[in-house]
């Protein structure tokens, strides 16, 4: 036998394309895409630096942490201390004021979430000329609607040879006492009539009417 050699495959593989002169191995830099990379990176630099600073610059402030309406005491309960940035453009009291703001009288509604300033609270000055009375009533003496300070009402004496009626202003809020059926609240009256209002109300003799100014 002979041995012949096999024929071999040709190769087919395509010879390679010679790489144009024009085409780098290197991408060439847009001198404007690198500007604006530092500029991204620089300005990102500013702003974790500023981020930085306004949460290591914090201060301890009271803020509300329930409603409470005009002519409501604040409890502690209604009040907390929150951090915020030393930065913030809001006008706050700090942690050490939160104990003088317990116990004192809303002057006006504070809402939940508020900066609470000490010139919120306080009792209010009494003009001059008024008398302030405290009244005790029972329900169906005045309306069950709510009778925020300084609404505007009539109280109306139920005795024979009582004024007709006497205006007057909500100093506070009416609030429900332990009984249910009565309500204890402040009005402000004028003070030739103070003495009148205080023996209807003694005598469960008046009533509360809700009426507009003037």
């Amino acid at each position: 036998m002979h041995n012949h050699d096999r024929p071999t495959k040709p190769d087919l593989t395509p010879p390679a394309a010679p790489r144009p002169e024009a085409v780098q191995l290197r991408a060439r830099r847009s001198p404007k895409l690198i500007a604006l990379g530092l500029l991204l990176v620089t300005m990102g630099g500013i702003g974790a630096a500023l981020l930085y600073t306004m949460n290591a610059d914090q201060k301890s402030v009271v803020v509300m942490a329930a409603d409470v309406l005009r002519g409501e005491v604040v409890a502690a309960e209604d009040l907390m201390v929150m951090e915020v940035p030393g930065a913030l453009g809001v006008e706050a009291e700090g942690a050490d004021v939160l104990q003088s703001l317990v116990g004192q009288r809303a002057r006006m509604d504070l809402p939940q979430g508020a900066f609470p300033l000490a010139r919120h609270v306080g009792d209010d000055p009494l003009p001059s000329g008024q008398s302030l009375v405290g009244l005790r009533l029972t329900l169906g003496k005045l309306p069950s609607t709510d009778l925020p300070p300084g609404t505007t009402v009539r109280l109306v004496g139920l005795v024979d040879g009582a004024e007709s009626a006497v205006d007057a202003v909500l100093a506070t809020r009416p609030q429900l006492l332990d009984d249910g059926v009565s309500y204890a609240l402040d009005v402000q009256v004028a003070d030739g009539e103070a003495d009148a209002v205080a023996r209807l109300s003694a005598a469960d003799q008046v009533a509360l009417v809700v009426t507009t100014e003037g």
